[in-house]
């Protein structure tokens, strides 16, 4: 029972972050510093406490996903900003699946059966449908799609690097809690690199904030790591997704959005297509 408790943290954790984040009017770049603060105390914390073995191979290929990290969730940032939590992270989450799954299938190989391309072609036709039907806002007597052509596209790209710093070290073969401290170092030196090129003020207050943010996505990050030495990727992994009904949700509550029933609908329907895509895909680990 406890480790389902765990399992729970990340759809918690990476539920909540985006929230938090925007709980205060920082920018993007003080958001990403502040997150990449408290990951690297967060790491520092663990790495002496469980003392993986760190070679410089396996250093050298985590500080780069947490390089891709850093810029995938700098434009996750600016997606929100441009947007909102809930309408963005649904098209963050579903698009990181979406291109997960095309690392599987054609770097990895893992769709060997004609099944199982058959559920995965159904799986991220759920996604892709689920992402768009949250978007959707009433006007007038008509219910049309919401989100611009600019926010998708910069949450696209956003996932398309947080999709790099997934796979990155799975490419290479690096594993375990090896894996957290090189990534918090990349992830906060490529943070530090953007605000510096940034050129304008940085609020201290609002970098501070962040540090919760930060607190979010590490306690998330290791219950991710716990779960999966227990319960197996697929398992984990499926939970876990579910922190796209806690963003999407607690976004539209937290931030007093007012919905007609008829875009609940739209939205509950469209997280619900998204959930059982990520099922379907759990399926095929």
């Amino acid at each position: 029972m406890l480790i389902y408790f765990v399992a729970l943290l990340p759809v918690l954790g990476w539920g909540f972050m985006p929230i938090i984040a925007n709980l205060r009017k920082s920018t993007p770049e003080e958001q990403l510093l502040g997150t990449s603060i408290s990951a690297l105390v967060f790491a520092f914390i663990l790495f002496w406490m469980v003392s993986p073995e760190v070679t410089l191979a396996s250093f050298i290929v985590s500080f780069v996903s947490g390089i891709f990290w850093s810029f995938g969730q700098l434009l996750q940032f600016k997606g929100i900003a441009a947007s909102s939590v809930a309408k963005a992270m649904p098209i963050s989450n579903g698009t990181q699946l979406v291109g997960a799954t095309l690392f599987a299938v054609l770097i990895f190989h893992e769709w060997q059966t004609v099944s199982a391309v058959v559920i995965g072609i159904f799986a991220v036709i759920f996604i892709l449908v689920g992402v768009v039907m949250t978007g959707f806002q009433k006007r007038g007597n008509h219910i049309k799609e919401s989100v611009s052509i600019h926010v998708y596209a910069i949450v696209i790209l956003s996932s398309f690097f947080l999709t790099l710093y997934v796979v990155t070290n799975q490419l290479f073969h690096v594993t375990g809690f090896a894996i957290i401290l090189p990534q918090a170092i990349g992830m906060l030196t490529c943070a530090i690199g953007i605000n510096l090129a940034k050129k304008s003020a940085i609020s201290r207050k609002n970098i501070t904030f962040n540090l919760l943010t930060g607190l979010s996505w590490s306690i998330a990050n290791l219950g991710m790591f716990l779960a999966t030495a227990v319960l197996g990727v697929a398992t984990s992994f499926s939970i876990s997704q579910a922190c796209v009904i806690v963003a999407t949700i607690g976004g539209i509550l937290i931030f007093k959005q007012k919905k007609s029933p008829l875009e609940w609908t739209f939205i509950l329907s469209g997280v619900g297509l998204i959930m059982g895509g990520v099922v379907m895909l759990s399926l095929l680990k």
